[in-house]
């Protein structure tokens, strides 16, 4: 889900205009409260004290130059020395835990969820609870922010995503909009044309580190009955319902309804395939239709964005998204805290939202209200409604732990399916080795 790079700074530059950051008072932060109080501005004739941020490089610029700009009033605001360090995504966690070792970690981190969660049960982060109780968050946002019934991040921003459909493909055959991957599976083998250069669908199965092929998997896994572990973290993923839904996922591929090079995509690839015009269907964010707005006109005209789809067993929203997480062995920690408190005033974070294009969804209870969201031309809009169905995270309906975070991060279930694809590997055999991987990983016999 890496998203185009397109120059928003001059739209950065007039949100951030209108906040100071780290001075606003919020609907959503009380910012008299104790954590202010013991993090308040720096007035000693001494060394000035410091903020270090990491945060993972999003593929639109406008996100790291809004973060940075904010990070640097923030410093202003409170006397305090800041740094603010962009890293590419699928390099944060190598370099998180060799500053760890180093005994050097930053003060503040945004990463995707399940990057940060495999650092709690190592201790390394701070407890979170306070900022989660003092800030109006969704119920969905929270469930993708917990670990064993414990706070150690505090959510940012919902990536929730949905379909594009090229609907001038679809209508070409005069086919109607898919509902669940078995409709989109019969319609594929319709509309695909790969002689005239138009595969009908775009699925990533790349093991590049970035979250879309495994997500995806999982929600197919899901939308067929079956599930990775159950929520005593139980290995039950050999089963039928998971063997069915694997067998089916492979026959994109192995019928050419998908292209040959999206065994190896990374995040980008599905992005690139449709923009390119050359796939009619795709998982996403709300990357694409904000470039296709900007950079292709006709193909957004042509573009349908449509709910996830459903399999036998229906269909599971899961929610997941950016985190801040706190280092507590860093030496910056309590402004950290107020960094983040004070990231939630609610003028400044829905600003910050609406710049984002629609790429992210709110965190905060009300947000759902702003004119952008209910604007009838704002196609990402209609993905609104899922972060109010999120029934867990990534590891659902397993307990959000850092065991469930690696798993994914490994993505296991993307390699049982690249198996059968790649190596012709049994279905059967190729579940088996998932399950013995899994069971390696948890400790299981």
């Amino acid at each position: 889900m890496k998203w185009n790079r397109v120059s928003s700074v001059l739209a950065a530059t007039t949100l951030l205009g209108t906040i100071a950051a780290g001075c606003s008072t919020s609907n959503n932060a009380d910012t008299s409260s104790s954590i202010d109080k013991a993090a308040s501005p720096s007035t000693s004739n001494g060394p000035k004290e410091k903020l270090i941020f990491w945060d993972k490089g999003e593929y639109t610029q406008a996100y790291n130059d809004l973060m940075k700009q904010r990070v640097e009033e923030f410093g202003k605001a409170n006397n305090v020395d800041t740094e603010y360090v962009v890293i590419a995504q699928n390099d944060l966690k190598t370099k998180l835990l060799a500053s760890i070792e180093a005994k050097n970690p930053p003060d503040l981190i945004v990463a995707n969820d399940p990057v940060a969660k495999q650092f709690v049960t190592s201790e390394q982060l701070v407890d979170t609870s306070d900022i989660i109780t003092k800030i109006n968050f969704t119920d969905g946002a929270k469930k993708f922010s917990v670990v064993a019934d414990k706070y150690f991040m505090v959510p940012q921003s919902f990536q929730m995503g949905g379909a594009y459909l090229r609907k001038d493909l679809w209508e070409k055959h005069k086919l109607p909009v898919p509902k669940t991957w078995q409709e989109l599976y019969e319609q594929a083998k319709i509309v695909n044309d790969p002689k005239n250069g138009i595969y009908a669908v775009g699925l990533p199965l790349g093991q590049s580190g970035g979250g879309d092929a495994e997500s995806f998997v999982r929600d197919v896994i899901l939308a067929y009955g079956g599930a990775i572990v159950d929520k005593d973290n139980n290995i039950t993923v050999n089963s039928k319902e998971t063997l069915e839904a694997i067998t089916f996922l492979a026959k994109f591929w192995q019928e050419g309804l998908t292209p040959p090079s999206s065994v190896t995509w990374d995040d980008n690839g599905n992005n690139n395939a449709y923009l390119a015009g050359t796939v009619g269907f795709v998982i996403n964010s709300g990357s694409i239709y904000d470039q296709a707005k900007k950079d292709k006109p006709e193909l957004e005209k042509n573009t349908l964005l449509i709910p996830k789809l459903a399999g036998p067993k229906g269909d599971f929203i899961l929610g997941s998204g950016n985190v801040f997480a706190i280092f507590k062995n860093a030496k910056g920690t309590k402004w950290a805290k107020k960094f983040v408190t004070e990231f939630y005033d609610k003028d400044f974070y829905n600003k910050f939202v609406e710049v984002m294009g629609g790429k992210f969804q709110p965190v905060l209870k009300g947000s759902e209200e702003m004119a952008f969201w209910k604007d009838p031309n704002n196609k990402a809009a209609g993905w609104m409604k899922m972060i109010n169905d999120v029934v867990g995270s990534s590891n659902y309906p397993g307990p959000e732990d850092d065991l469930g975070s690696k798993a994914k991060s490994m993505q296991l279930a993307t390699r049982a399916v690249q198996r059968i694809v790649v190596e012709k590997m049994d279905p059967q055999k190729s579940l088996n080795q998932l399950e013995q991987e899994l069971k390696q990983l948890y400790g299981k016999k």
